[in-house]
């Protein structure tokens, strides 16, 4: 985990707060990795950032399962609302098929433990944008 360096004191309600908050925190991409924020009941950044990079090109079951619990546990113990998600890779801000498939399992995977989750952002070297539910279970069904 890593703290946020300064506490957020406005709530993140709008897809915009979201895309301004995650590009401050992430900004433009240079490694793969998942990046875990989590916000209270008010909508308040939680000082807390989880990356997450060790994890296969394509999901596999025990992977998927193993990165829902560890969100699981954190909401848990934070005593988070919801989470955001955030793909970081070097590269276009094109989604991949394999970073599609990822989306819509840890979204489901999310789901199915009642899990919250307030949005899902790709981070590219082109910057920060919405990576939206239409784009991932359009091409993952």
């Amino acid at each position: 985990m890593t703290a946020i360096p300064a506490p957020m004191t406005e709530p993140i309600i709008t897809d915009e707060e979201v895309l301004r908050h995650v590009t401050g925190l992430v900004g433009e991409a240079y490694r793969r990795q998942l990046w875990l924020m989590f916000l209270d009941a008010d909508d308040l950044a939680l000082p807390v950032l989880m990356p997450i990079e060790a994890y296969p090109n394509r999901p596999t079951y025990p992977q998927l399962e193993k990165i829902a619990g560890a969100i699981a546990d954190m909401v848990a113990e934070l005593r988070a609302a919801s989470v955001i998600l955030t793909w970081e890779r070097p590269g276009s801000g094109d989604s991949t098929p394999d970073e599609r498939l990822w989306a819509a399992a840890l979204g489901i995977a999310c789901e199915v433990r009642e899990l919250t989750v307030r949005a899902q952002l790709l981070a590219s070297r082109e910057g920060v944008r919405h990576f939206d539910k239409a784009e991932y279970f359009a091409v993952a069904a």
